[in-house]
């Protein structure tokens, strides 16, 4: 059964540009009467996540909301509620969310409804057990304390949602739906142990009881309207009307019936063709082809993917939507699409655990549970909601990746006035706590979690990031953007990355992932890196030195994908990596979306595969065997250095090593290179070794077969080995 469009022919203008008439207009545009993103006219599916202004209605702001779309009769509405408050904080009539234009409504997350409004609750909690409506947070942002109340998730069943939250220890269920000109809100309440609140709205709106079983009121306390549970062993079930909801006696739902899972809303799946790539090279890239052109005209901007038990792909798009992919095999002939959930907040992050899909929005990390098999998720449950938001552009909560121990981790951008902007996160296998474990990140598009537990973060050029750089994390570490240091004292320095990347190479971030067994070429357990700016794939060739860590990166000669590569996933049916990503603000990628597999071919690798560094130079291992004569040749080698300025400035310009206050690389001497003992590693004399920010390494040689081997290493010199002497 589909449901109607959500929010489909509304539009908006930027927040700052409404209400105000150019200059000599006769007329000032109503609020829904302006220009939208191709966002909104999708097929949302019903539920919209986001955070929602409210023009002239308080609160004025609602961080983590919930916009429920109501259809009657060819009348509809749009309710908003708040699951950090658990409040239902108003209802407008006939018209939808407003959508942020600002990066064809990727760029931020002011979305904003406004008035006329059916009513409105007063700011601060919904709920409370006994006592009154005081706000418990010790820093009154993010949720609710756990003791006083906690947003348990939503169900879907056909065109209701089914809200569901505990105040207290007390279960309630939570339905909203059109009636008349006015709204029927229905409330289950689980035998609470002790009196029981709940704010309807305020003092001025109309509002009544229309049907109750069990010992409940409506009274009015604290300026507002308050449906007042008494202790009980039973279930409370209270029907509460909004406004004229017209004459007749509408029936009183047992909510738990529509718990269970509903009709499928999304039956048929949309079926593509994939692509194979070609050109003869060690690693081809496929095309898991998303069906862009759709009736719904849903869009595909991929922010994450996992695989589930049987080989199917889920992935995630920006836009709120989860996508179960099947038929991904050697051919990809028939690749099937089910759309498998809808409306979440931006999610930028997808992880499958136990067969069961989690995936990180701004608000929250949600695990979808489909409960009849019909291959769509009908309980969204919240499985931890701690992470404080603000509406800044750059605070989008990205990656979501779990250690061996079963914790989930994942980065948070800045811009937020919260301890949660800019940091990098940590919840509990359970899901009931969430901890930072490191600060003083920028805009980071990724992260990763290794095998062993490592952690790593890769930041972008800006204010207090001089260049894209790769962190390798350490608990309580400061990564460098002062915006985000969370310290009550100012650091001085900060953590040196494992390795910078020059703007020009890496602009703009991905993710990270490790190569799982040896079926993907010659790399097993090295680390990759996506590149969301150049749309492109690097090898990380990392070592410890003396305890220190550090790294240089190479791209992957001829792997290039469609869109701004951001997530990077080895499929264990098949071995081989698959990376996903969108295209939404600065990158050289030409699809809204990407989703596809570099396939190892079984072809020869001819690339770096390792480095050391010495206090004499540096040792390069190559995967094949390299033509001396071309190794040995000084013409063969260029390496050049240079550091970069930790300041507020927006990124920084290349400085000289040799001269700190000229503009510039430094070139540097390579006194000789020889070939080691089995043709694959050549040794760099260079007498002049010091520790640097930026090194490049350029190569242009050949294999041992004759086959070229052209390409640069972009590493960071933090420690030095002793001199090699082999």
């Amino acid at each position: 059964m589909a449901t109607p469009r959500l929010f489909s022919t509304v539009s908006l203008f930027f927040v700052s540009l409404m209400f105000v008439p150019a200059a000599g207009a006769k007329e000032e545009k109503v609020w829904w009467e302006a220009a939208q993103p191709r966002w909104a006219g999708s097929d949302l599916g019903g539920v919209f996540s986001g955070t929602i202004s409210l023009r002239g209605a308080r609160p004025d702001k609602v961080f983590k909301a919930i916009a429920i779309s109501l259809h009657e009769g060819g009348r509809r509405a749009t309710a908003i509620f708040d699951t950090e408050m658990l409040n239902l904080v108003t209802a407008v009539p006939e018209h939808g969310v407003m959508f942020n234009t600002y990066r064809d409504g990727l760029g931020g997350s002011g979305h904003w409804v406004g008035a006329p409004y059916l009513f409105n609750n007063p700011p601060g909690p919904g709920c409370a057990m006994g006592g009154t409506f005081a706000d418990t947070r010790d820093d009154k942002s993010g949720p609710l304390p756990r003791a006083h109340a906690q947003y348990r998730g939503l169900y879907r069943h056909g065109d209701k949602v089914v809200l569901r939250y505990t105040v207290g220890d007390t279960p309630v269920l939570d339905l909203v739906e059109l009636a008349g000109a006015g709204l029927l809100r229905q409330i289950e309440i689980g035998a609470p142990s002790a009196e029981l609140s709940l704010s309807l709205g305020a003092a001025s709106d109309k509002i009544s009881l229309v049907s109750v079983a069990g010992k409940a009121q409506v009274v009015e306390a604290e300026g507002r309207q308050v449906l007042r549970v008494a202790p009980q062993k039973g279930i409370a079930r209270v029907q509460v009307a909004y406004g004229e909801t017209g004459s007749g006696r509408r029936p009183v739902h047992d909510l738990r019936t529509f718990i269970k899972g509903g009709p499928a809303r999304y039956p048929e799946p949309l079926v593509t063709k994939g692509v194979l790539g070609g050109g003869g090279g060690a690693y081809a890239v496929d095309t898991i082809t998303p069906p862009f052109d759709n009736p719904g005209k849903v869009l595909f901007r991929f922010g994450g993917h996992d695989f589930l038990p049987g080989g199917d792909a889920a992935v995630c798009t920006m836009d709120g939507d989860v996508w179960v992919v099947s038929g991904i095999d050697d051919k990809l002939e028939k690749l099937s699409w089910r759309r498998f959930a809808t409306g979440l907040f931006q999610p930028l992050g997808l992880r499958v655990v136990d067969g069961k899909v989690y995936v990180l929005g701004r608000d929250q990390i949600t695990r979808l549970h489909d409960l009849n098999g019909d291959g769509e998720a009908d309980f969204y449950e919240c499985f931890n909601n701690g992470c404080k938001i603000g509406d800044h552009v750059h605070e989008f909560t990205t990656g979501l990746d779990t250690d061996p121990a079963g914790n989930f981790y994942f980065v948070k951008g800045h811009g937020g006035r919260n301890r949660h902007a800019g940091t990098f996160l940590k919840v509990s296998p359970d899901g009931r706590d969430i901890a930072v474990v490191a600060t003083g990140f920028r805009w980071p598009n990724g992260s990763g979690v290794g095998p062993a537990g490592q952690m790593t973060v890769a930041d972008q050029q800006g204010n207090w990031v001089p260049s894209s750089r790769i962190d390798l994390l350490r608990e309580g570490g400061f990564y460098g953007f002062m915006g985000t240091h969370h310290r009550e004292v100012a650091p001085q320095t900060y953590d040196g990355p494992l390795c910078w990347i020059p703007h020009g190479v890496d602009n703009s971030c991905g993710g990270q992932g490790w190569v799982e067994g040896d079926r993907w070429g010659p790399f097993e357990g090295m680390m990759v890196h996506t590149s969301y700016g150049k749309c492109q794939l690097f090898l990380v060739l990392q070592e410890q030195v003396g305890g220190v860590d550090q790294a240089g990166v190479v791209r992957f000669p001829g792997v290039q994908f469609e869109s701004g590569a951001m997530r990077a996933r080895f499929n264990p049916r098949d071995g081989q990596l698959y990376v996903s990503g969108l295209k939404g603000w600065q990158t050289s990628g030409a699809k809204d979306g990407c989703f596809q597999r570099v396939r190892y071919t079984g072809g020869a690798v001819r690339m770096p595969a390792a480095l050391h560094v010495h206090e004499n130079g540096l040792r390069v291992a190559f995967t094949e065997r390299i033509d001396s004569e071309l190794a040995e040749d000084l013409d063969s080698w260029r390496v050049e250095r240079w550091n970069y300025r930790w300041a507020g400035a927006y990124g920084s310009k290349e400085w000289s090593v040799a001269d700190p206050e000229k503009q510039g690389r430094d070139k540097v001497v390579v006194k000789s290179a020889k070939l080691l003992r089995g043709d694959r590693e050549v040794f760099l004399e260079i007498p002049d070794m010091k520790p640097v920010m930026q090194m490049g390494v350029g190569y242009d040689l050949e294999t041992a077969d004759g086959d070229e081997v052209i390409g640069a290493i972009y590493n960071t010199v933090h420690a030095m080995a002793p001199a090699y002497g082999g």
